[in-house]
């Protein structure tokens, strides 16, 4: 494991942030982690990187506690939390050759432009910052994180500010880190698609609690779906299903609508049962996405 976190708690006040959250993540993987604005996602990265200190719970990197090895610990990570802080009348290679030095390890002007052309920046690294897009400032504080050649990279929210193509060539990067590179990547982000295409395993938080956590081949599991049933009577179809095994699939839905969780292979019997009993199916819709997964854990009512 490169990361381990136990019973971790954040109280500001008498506000509850982060409320006994534990997990981990694997070397080599690339973690998602997900959660509405406020559920305390960048709380707990700021913890991950000392930048605020826990109420109570536990932190270790590389099996080493971060409060008892902090500088050696660091020295192996590379972060950008939120917003990157950048030098703005500097340029864009001026910004990472002053980071490459306050990282204390000897980083030479070739590695410099190799870490830029990772990002897409080398053609505008001698621009000064403050006429970069937030895009382009977003890019060169993902270059800040990578030029000291981390084991851990944790990025939080890595794409806020980038046009498709943008998003894209970012989730092209975190994959070349982890697949080819063999890095360990925890992804903060409010994009579920994009989680859904790059993430191993993924954390999924709620008002600061762990609501599940695991592989996200085994989460989303394409076998198992979710259906959005649309008929001209929901309640008689509904209550057809409820005499069938189809009745522990079903779930809470909003009034027109009926949601049941069944085998893939039995999509077609569920949909000739309703037809065979004079129902008009005017819509039978997969759910099985990680945004429809993410609303049914977060959202007040389940769908």
């Amino acid at each position: 494991m490169i990361l381990e976190v136990a019973h971790l708690k954040k109280n500001f006040g008498s506000f509850v942030a982060v409320d006994d959250l534990s997990f981990s993540v694997k070397a080599g993987e690339v973690y998602g982690f997900l959660g509405q604005n406020g559920a305390g996602k960048s709380t707990t990265i700021r913890m991950l990187l000392s930048l605020i200190t826990p109420t109570s719970g536990s932190i270790q990197l590389f099996g080493k506690s971060i409060n008892q090895y902090r500088e050696e610990i660091l020295n192996q990570v590379g972060a950008v939390v939120e917003k990157p802080d950048l030098y703005k009348y500097l340029s864009g290679y001026e910004n990472l050759h002053l980071f490459a030095k306050m990282s204390g390890k000897l980083i030479s002007k070739a590695e410099i432009i190799n870490t830029l052309a990772l990002v897409g920046l080398e053609k505008r690294c001698h621009d000064p910052v403050r006429v970069y897009s937030q895009g382009m400032k977003q890019r060169l504080g993902i270059a800040v994180a990578l030029v000291h050649d981390p084991e851990f990279i944790i990025l939080d929210e890595p794409t806020n500010g980038l046009d498709p193509q943008g998003i894209a060539d970012i989730r092209n990067l975190i994959l070349m880190l982890s697949k080819e590179r063999r890095k360990t990547v925890l992804v903060s982000s409010h994009l579920l698609s994009e989680i859904e295409q790059i993430a191993d395993s993924m954390l999924i938080i709620n008002k600061g609690r762990k609501i599940v956590e695991g592989k996200v081949n085994e989460l989303l599991n394409p076998n198992n779906v979710r259906l959005e049933i649309v008929v001209d009577d929901h309640l008689l179809a509904k209550k057809i299903i409820e005499s069938t095994l189809w009745s522990k699939g079903l779930k809470h839905a909003p009034d027109g609508k009926i949601i049941v969780e069944t085998e893939a292979a039995a999509v077609g019997q569920l949909n000739k049962l309703l037809v065979d009993n004079k129902l008009n199916v005017s819509s039978l819709r997969s759910m099985n996405s990680l945004e429809a997964y993410f609303l049914s854990l977060t959202s007040d009512n389940e769908v």
